[in-house]
């Protein structure tokens, strides 16, 4: 395999139509109405002041909300059901298609996404990436969902750091390659050697058009 060029993509919005977490925790509670009775605490945290805006506190709520106590068996017989829902209904063709022909000019793929790795891990083997780096969800010590992040949330500078930590860097930096659709990935966009801003964000495509992006509509 090829090593001196890396492909980054983004998930949520670049992979896929819509954002995939949302549509994780949407689709398992319309199959698992027990569930439901933790919804409270969730609307209690989303009615304080600059709750929403708290992307990390935000994701770890909605996750305690849904999934708490959750077991890995159930965890894994949801992304039985997920993943190739995902596969079949979320993903635009040309991140299809492009993932496929950096895979055959051997390039290696970093799937790089603040989503959660209960699902992106399994999703990302099926689409052929090498290697991810997502956001984690924290297990108690019994093996049970614990309602909150395992670190932060890759978002922003955060997931920077996380790409660059798996990215080798002096005479072995490989050309890096970044595909996203939101400005909050415009650190990794502008550390990248070549950036593709993919059916961008109104704040995205005016940084592409000043700063020289490519701009791609998949």
């Amino acid at each position: 395999m090829a090593t001196d060029t890396i492909a980054i993509f983004d998930l949520d919005g670049t992979i896929t139509r819509r954002d995939t977490y949302a549509a994780y925790l949407l689709g398992y509670l319309r199959r698992h109405p027990e569930a439901w009775w933790r919804l409270p605490s969730f609307a209690l945290f989303l009615a304080q002041p600059g709750a929403r805006a708290q992307s990390g506190a935000l994701k770890a709520a909605a996750l305690g909300a849904v999934f708490a106590g959750a077991e890995r068996a159930r965890i894994e017989a949801w992304n039985d059901i997920f993943v190739p829902w995902c596969r079949a209904r979320l993903l635009r063709a040309g991140a299809v298609a492009r993932i496929a022909m950096h895979r055959e000019a051997g390039h290696r793929l970093l799937l790089a996404t603040a989503s959660l790795d209960l699902y992106v891990r399994r999703l990302a083997r099926e689409l052929g990436f090498d290697e991810v780096v997502c956001t984690r969800a924290a297990w108690t010590a019994a093996g049970r969902i614990a309602g909150a992040l395992d670190g932060g949330n890759l978002k922003g500078e955060a997931k920077l750091a996380a790409v660059r930590r798996v990215v080798p860097a002096g005479t072995a930096a490989p050309l890096v390659i970044a595909y996203s659709d939101h400005h909050a990935d415009l650190p990794l966009l502008r550390w990248a050697d070549r950036a593709v801003a993919v059916c961008p964000t109104a704040r995205l495509a005016a940084a592409a058009a000043a700063e020289g992006f490519a701009v791609e509509t998949w």
